[in-house]
């Protein structure tokens, strides 16, 4: 048998380092299902390998291994640890990933050397308060179990570096945490944690520390929660609010433009707590509906409001349920038919529809009322039983009774009741010095606030950041008035500065106040930060004062589509990719409002960014260029998104695109996900290539179980396709520097990109188009270098919330090299601005040296990040002869070549450092390709942090870099002049 044979090999090997003595033993990958008892006898040994078996006890054998110090486990089938772990009392890394734990024993107590504990992938629901004894603990990993909470004790963990807590189901952390004053790396991804912990995790580790330090001191429980009233227009939504509120009755209300948010107080008849509701009453009309999803967010009770004598079709109760289930998936709905009563028709609604189709757990019951009142008893019908349901939802929402810092809702309560729509920042900073918070901690108030939506606030922008907005529905009504505007409409979305400050200044509907001149250029920037809006240009030698609301480009598609013929240019080739979007049940859904936001994100690349009237857009479509990248063409083909791209190299400029629509179709709308589909290919066994679509995942995941063939989705068509070449077409072809090494493909292409170097600077001198002379050849090698860039900035996206990704290095002591087996070495280490792509001394002329550090590197470490800093200056070494030409900043050649010499000199100093080591890593680098997935990345990011820890250190403020966040919320350190790109 198998397991007999995998036992006396595992006695061979302990009766072998019994009798030589060894202190290291491997049973590793025998499929070893139970460790023999002669395991006792090694009393000696220090490192004991045991991963990828099928154990599913440990004997109480291993008592008597009391030197160990290594104990790996990783990848059996463990249930239970015997407390007879509590002899291994030398134990400093155990690794238990991949295991089926339920829980850790009381004996873990006595491992008090520990400095490694790794228990990812278990089925852990909570950890016991005996790993208060774990003093020395530096990395603590849980990532992908079952918490629902952290102990107190954990605030004993004083040494605790990192601390790994992904994939759990955490939604609080004790403020004990914040006392890990050493605490460098805390991952939180994928738990449901309350949105202010929520909102500070997005800014990273320190931020989570700041706000548990806050909360430590006082904190409050919040029962408050939003109130959404959405439907058609004039089906009574502003009646029904006020009904809710108690309100006077009032004849002949006008109708809502943008949104109105008043207040609401409930009680849940069940508990007896009282909840504060903000009624957010959304105005109906079509137009509005892209605008209103920025404001959809939980916690949340929804309310979709329909006229019961119109009839549900009229009301299109299913659009509005689906609205709010695309962006908000967990959302809570209540169906409420106005204008019944005696006398009234009674609502004639299909509800088993609605549930069959939107299910009991988002549409929680359905209600008649009439929101006047009755004149005999003047109480409204169905509205005591309307507000018992609601508050019952809100009671039950995850987020209701959360903890927040007392200080933070004092303020937050103040600004919230001011009635003022909008203050300056200093006032605001000045409020919070009132309740104590000093300005390092509101900065981070404010900026869980606007994440929050509770406030409108961009601190990195120009125009933005002097200004807080209060009130988020008085900037929703100032674009509901461009929105509405005859004459804006009828240009088809294009507006003058003028013309937007007319309408501000004086509404066009009756009993709306205008707002003051001086917000109108704030108005105008925060369309464009909502994505709403952006500046045209018509003649680049003059300033525009014209913008163009993408909702209102015309609805047809120009006819013909310039430079786009049937088929690609010479020399250039064609790749298509489809962006099928699907519902939770995998129905293809419309996110409502994709284009209007594309056609802004994604305005660099327009066809007109020079002039305007070169400009390809409509409402289902746009084409875009992207210089040597390519040009492309983005259009809905029903509900999918087809994006076909021309280019010498279009992997790229494909890739680029489908990454944006499928993190704004699954960021943006959280009940939807965006599936990569690549069309068919010769040969097709119907004759209509391109008609078939094959979802990429599927044929990655086919691919992995060795299969090399697809079969066709289409009914009819039975052949088969080869997997290989339909990922072709898909976002996830490698660049060349993974299939061959980066080091191999820099040898390749390190002449010609000195030569397009040379050409860009002249046809700089010469004020040419300077990428459109570039040959076919040049254009794919740097789409390539573009592509393999952006490789190198999706890594450890994590870590830059904390701190910078690039920089280029090289030993200070010219003897360096001469020492191949250093311990510690000092080392110059110089920061790159992200934006760039070039050394901040090459960007400060007048202060070289802003930006450039000498650090003492030990070795360890830098073996250690050996594989981060392979690619890291491989791509550097790449990106450097071109660096900036996107933003005119080409480098002088004496620049150039100090930087180079400097890159030259930090691949040598790895190559020197691996020569002198016991190391796999010193051969192929295979690891360029590979070091990037699962533990490997982990290790590299908090090898980074660590540099970051020694960076501050030194220089708190990175060289002056500035932390700034793209349109997809990662995170950029950029120069400042760069700022107000983001």
């Amino acid at each position: 048998m198998a397991r007999d044979k995998a036992y006396q090999e595992a006695e061979q090997r302990i009766e072998k380092a019994r009798q030589e003595g060894a202190i290291e033993l491997d049973l590793s990958n025998i499929k070893l299902t139970e460790i023999p008892e002669a395991i006792a006898s090694l009393t000696q040994l220090q490192q004991l390998d045991l991963r990828n078996n099928q154990l599913t006890e440990l004997p109480e054998a291993i008592a008597s291994l009391t030197q160990l110090q290594e104990l790996n486990l990783r990848n059996n089938q463990l249930t239970e640890l015997p407390e007879a772990i509590a002899s291994l009392t030398q134990l400093q890394e155990l690794y238990l990933f991949n295991n089926q734990l339920t829980e850790l024993p009381e004996a873990i107590a006595s491992l008090t050397q520990l400095l490694q504990l790794y228990l990812d992938n278990n089925q852990l629901t909570e950890l016991p308060e005996a790993i208060a004894s774990l003093t020395q603990l530096q990395v603590l990993s849980l990532d992908n179990n079952e918490l629902t909470q952290l102990p107190e004790a954990i605030a004993y963990l004083t040494q605790l570096l990192q601390l790994y807590l992904a994939n759990n189901q955490l939604t609080e952390l004790p403020e004990a945490i914040a006392s890990l004053t050493q605490l460098e790396v805390l991952s939180l991804r994928k738990n449901p944690l309350n949105p202010d912990l929520a909102a500070a995790y997005e800014q990273g580790t320190e931020t989570v520390l700041q706000y548990l330090r806050a909360q430590a001191e006082e904190k409050i429980t919040l029962n408050e929660a939003k109130l959404i009233l959405i439907g058609e227009g004039e089906v009574g939504k502003s009646c029904l609010l006020g009904a809710l509120r108690g309100d006077e009755w009032v004849d002949g209300r006008p109708t809502t433009h943008g949104i109105e948010i008043k207040s609401v107080i409930v009680t849940d008849p069940d508990s007896g707590t009282k909840i504060s509701l903000n009624g957010w009453d959304f105005g109906g009309q079509r137009v509005y509906r892209p605008t209103h999803q920025l404001f959809f967010s939980a916690p949340a009770v929804y309310l979709v409001v329909w006229k019961a004598r119109e009839g549900p079709q009229q009301g299109f109760v299913k659009e509005w349920i689906t609205l709010i289930k695309n962006r908000e998936p967990d959302a809570k709905v209540l169906v409420v038919a106005t204008h019944g009563g005696p006398g009234q028709r009674q609502p004639d609604i299909d509800r088993q529809e609605i549930l069959d189709q939107f299910g009991k757990d988002t549409v929680i019951d359905f209600f008649h009322v009439d929101s006047k009142p009755n004149q005999d008893t003047t109480h409204c019908t169905g509205i005591a039983e309307l507000k018992d349901a609601i508050a019952r939802i809100a009671a039950s929402l995850p987020e209701m009774g959360r903890s927040v810092p007392a200080k933070w809702q004092r303020v937050r309560k103040i600004l919230q009741t001011s009635d003022k729509a909008y203050l300056p920042y200093n006032d605001v900073i000045a409020i919070c010095a009132k309740q104590g918070i000093d300005e390092e901690q509101a900065e981070l108030f404010l900026r869980i606030s606007h994440i929050l939506g509770h406030f409108i606030h961009y601190h990195n922008d120009s125009t933005l950041r002097n200004i807080v907005i209060l009130k988020p529905d008085w900037l929703a009504k100032a674009i509901s008035f461009v929105l509405d505007d005859a004459m804006t409409r009828k240009r088809n979305g294009l507006v003058e500065f003028e013309h937007l400050s007319q309408l501000w200044s004086h509404p066009p509907f009756a009993g709306e106040e205008g707002y003051p001149s001086k917000l109108h250029p704030i108005f105008l920037r925060l369309m464009e930060r909502f994505d709403l809006s952006y500046k045209v240009v018509f003649d680049p030698a003059e300033t525009s004062n014209t913008s163009l609301i993408a909702q209102l480009v015309p609805d047809t598609r120009p006819e013909p589509l310039p430079n786009w013929g049937e088929q690609p240019e010479a020399g250039d080739r064609q790749q298509v990719q489809i962006c099928r979007i699907v519902d939770s049940r995998g129905q293809f859904a419309v996110a409502e409002g994709l284009f209007y936001q594309l056609i802004v994100r994604l305005h660099k690349y327009s066809l007109g960014r020079t002039n305007y009237e070169d400009s390809i857009h409509w409402q289902r479509g746009l084409m875009l260029d992207n210089d040597y990248n390519g040009r492309a063409l983005l259009e809905y083909v029903g509900t999918d998104v087809k994006i076909t791209a021309r280019a010498a190299y279009p992997e790229r400029f494909l890739s680029y695109l489908t990454e944006e629509i499928k993190w704004l179709v699954e960021n943006f709308w959280e009940g939807l996900r965006c599936n990569v589909m690549v069309p068919c290919i010769e040969t097709c066994g119907m004759n209509a290539p391109g008609n078939g679509l094959f979802e990429v995942q599927k044929l990655i995941e086919s691919k992995k179980k060795n299969r090399h063939e697809f079969p066709c989705p289409i009914s009819g068509c039975g052949e088969w396709q080869n997997i290989d070449q339909l990922l072709n077409n898909a976002p996830t072809a490698q660049p060349p520097s993974q299939a061959i090494g980066i080091e191999q493909f820099r040898y390749i292409v390190k002449d010609e990109l000195n030569v397009i170097r040379q050409d860009l600077v002249m046809y700089d001198r010469l004020d040419q188009a300077r990428f459109q002379v570039l040959s076919q050849e040049q254009r794919t090698i740097l789409s390539q270098v573009d592509q393999q860039f952006a490789e190198l900035m999706q890594m450890l996206t994590d870590e830059a919330k904390d701190g910078p990704r690039l920089f280029s290095f090289q030993p200070v002591d010219p003897k360096f090299f001469d020492r191949p087996k250093w311990i510690s070495a000092k080392f110059q280490l110089t920061l790159w601005c992200e934006h760039a792509r070039q050394p901040l001394p090459a960007l400060n002329p007048n202060d070289k040296k802003k930006g450039v550090y000498e650090l003492d590197l030990p070795r360890e470490w830098f073996t250690k990040a050996v594989p981060y800093l392979r690619i890291l200056t491989g791509t550097l070494s790449l990106v450097l002869p071109v660096a900036g030409s996107a933003t005119k900043f080409i480098l002088d050649d004496t620049t150039y070549k100090a930087i180079e010499e400097q890159l030259d000199l930090g691949q040598k100093s790895i190559e020197s450092t691996l020569k002198g080591s016991d190391m796999a890593l010193a051969g192929k680098s295979k690891s360029d390709a590979s070091f990037l997935e699962g533990d490997a990345i982990r290790a590299q990011g908090s090898i980074l942090r660590e540099l970051h820890a020694l960076l501050k250190e030194k220089d708190p403020s990175f060289g002056g870099l500035v932390r700034v966040q793209n349109k997809r919320r990662e995170f950029l350190w950029v120069h400042p002049q760069f700022v107000d790109e983001y």
